[in-house]
């Protein structure tokens, strides 16, 4: 008798839903089980294996947010089978023929566009989707999934803005980032704009051309970004470049002139709660090196945080600070340029009280009552080994190299949920560090401030009044009308907030389940929901942002590439070996 076709599903072929498929393939091939199955991808971009994040037509103003000397995305290798054979694929440095053995550490880092990034992952899903498509294996759909039913006979039906596919057995969800419930103030600003003609609010930085294509957008046109972030310097380097370019004066510092086509002022207005820019990272990989823990110490971290007694009696995150602590600051003395008259004992005791609360003021810190443009001039200065390093730029630094052993350790700990939530929010409070842009981009920022193109008057929690002529900022006896406004602040992936109609009707069917209030779905260690009933197997996985709460650190590229989907490919292709012995018998 023949055997019947296990159906699977991914929604959501980003980077992250492309890996996972390219693991589950490679999971079946080496057992030889890609008999009997068949795979139904839906993107409803249609970029599938890029995504929107790494859209291979976006502005190059785009950059990626991390260095091409860490981009350790390994190859694929041949796969062989009765059925096809598939290609192997090289690893993203052979692919940008970028061989860190030879080039010297003290050549600055490469940042390289994200839609580069994009043509990496667009190939690579490519030259492994044709044949499987090619033998019927896997099927392609450019759709926007609406709703996933779980009908009483365990098959699962997945409803799209254009048609129903009926009859799966499992489906892994991959959808990145989703709508989210505006906030009261942009809610207000768009009631606003509505009786407004030339008056515009964007509510996302991306895509860039939405707003670069807007009539309303001109050399006299002053615009206002909500947010003084990542996303902010893509906006300002894309505006800037509508109007001019910047011109490199000295390769290895990145020191930049900005060249206008005409004389413009206070065409960027940011602004933020707190006023504070991100801090860049180290220039190269020879001043990166002296904030990166030995193996032994990065063991004993990964020891102590680990001990799941220690999770479990946690009341707070101070474990893991205690165990950080002793690495930084061991770091912080033996730099090469560093303050070397405080005793450790203190350096540690610094190092805690700022961790808790970054306003905190030390004279081994950088005070936070600098100006925006002093801050980012002295910590370029640090990033390039100019100038000495303030404690906290090494306490970023440090939590940086630390991260990968950090997301791994505690993911599927024993702390409780709101332990877990503070141990998420302390990660995300060292970000304006650890996630910090390239030295270039900051050198951009402060080539237009100097000419005045970008106006920091109002940086720091500004009084805005909506009038005709727009958002009026107000700071200091300081006043300047924007008649445009850029949303730069990304959502956080609170599952409560999140608008997808995928998501509420998942929530509603009680077939996903929130970790914690401020933080995502419940999912096991190879990814699977879990239910309030613990005789009940849900068929749906969950791998990326929005499972947020029972992993740390979903959202970098190299978490795309990381275990999680290698888990979930291994848990799949085990219940496929299964399905297909059940059947033979």
């Amino acid at each position: 008798m023949a055997l019947h076709i296990r159906k699977i599903a991914i929604i959501g072929v980003g980077p992250r839903g492309g890996y996972a498929f390219e693991r589950l393939i490679l999971e079946l091939t080496r057992k030889n089980n890609l008999t009997n199955i068949h795979i139904s991808l839906f993107e409803q971009t249609g970029d599938f294996g890029n995504g929107q994040v790494y859209d291979l037509h976006q502005d190059a103003t785009n950059w990626l947010n991390i260095t091409e000397r860490v981009l350790d995305l390994n190859g694929r290798e041949l796969i062989e089978t009765d059925l096809l054979t598939i290609k192997s694929f090289p690893s993203y440095k052979e692919w940008a023929s970028k061989d860190y053995s030879k080039i010297s550490k003290e050549r600055p880092d490469t940042y390289p566009p994200r839609s580069k990034m994009g043509n990496f992952l667009s190939e690579r899903l490519q030259s492994l989707l044709k044949p499987l498509v090619q033998s019927g294996i896997t099927s392609l759909y450019q759709e926007s999934v609406q709703e996933v039913k779980w009908l009483k006979n365990n098959k699962l039906v997945i409803h799209t803005d254009k048609v129903t596919h009926e009859g799966f057995d499992e489906i892994l969800l991959t959808i990145g980032h989703q709508p989210t419930i505006l906030s009261k103030q942009i809610k207000k600003w768009e009631n606003f704009v509505s009786s407004e003609k030339n008056i515009h609010l964007f509510k996302s930085p991306y895509p860039i051309s939405s707003f670069l294509q807007n009539k309303n957008l001109n050399e006299l046109s002053t615009i206002g970004i909500r947010g003084f972030g990542l996303a902010m310097i893509d906006v300002a380097r894309a505006i800037a470049n509508k109007f001019g370019e910047f011109v490199t004066i000295n390769d290895m510092s990145k020191i930049c002139e900005f060249k206008a086509k005409q004389p413009i002022k206070n065409l960027l207005i940011p602004f933020s709660l707190d006023g504070l820019p991100p801090v860049p990272k180290p220039l190269n990989a020879g001043i990166d090196n002296w904030f990166a823990p030995s193996k032994k110490s990065l063991a004993a971290f990964k020891k102590q945080i680990g001990d799941k007694k220690v999770q479990k009696a946690a009341q707070s995150p101070q474990f893991l600070i205690d165990a950080f602590v002793t690495i930084a600051s061991t770091i912080y003395n033996n730099l090469p340029n560093a303050i070397k008259t405080f005793r450790t004992k203190e350096i540690e005791n610094v190092i805690d009280l700022w961790l808790k609360n970054q306003t905190y003021e030390h004279q081994l810190l950088y005070s936070t009552k600098q100006s925006a443009e002093a801050s980012m001039r002295d910590y370029v200065a640090m990033a390039t080994g100019e100038k000495s390093f303030s404690l906290d730029f090494c306490v970023g630094q440090v939590w940086r190299h630390c991260q990968p052993s950090l997301y791994k350790t505690l993911s599927f700990n024993e702390c409780s949920d709101k332990v877990f939530a503070e141990i998420i929010a302390l990660d995300e409070s060292t970000k304006r560090y650890s996630y910090g842009p390239p030295v270039e981009s900051i050198q951009q920022l402060l080539a237009l401030s100097k000419i005045g193109i970008l106006n920091l008057d109002f940086v720091k929690n500004p009084d805005i009044k909506l009038t005709h002529d727009g958002w009026n900022f107000n700071k200091e006896k300081k006043s300047i009308n924007a008649n445009l406004m850029i949303d730069s602040v990304l959502d956080s992936p609170k599952i409560k907030a999140v608008q997808s109609t995928l998501v509420q009707h998942l929530l509603s069917d009680n077939i996903m389940q929130a970790v914690h209030n401020d933080l995502g779905i419940e999912t096991d260690e190879n990814g699977y929901l879990i239910s309030d009933d613990i005789h009940k197997k849900i068929p749906i996985a969950l791998l990326g942002r929005l499972a947020k709460g029972t992993i740390i650190g979903v959202d970098a590229i190299l978490e795309c590439f990381g275990e999680r989907p290698e888990q979930w490919a291994l848990q799949a292709a085990k219940h496929h070996e299964n399905f297909l012995k059940k059947n033979s018998n």
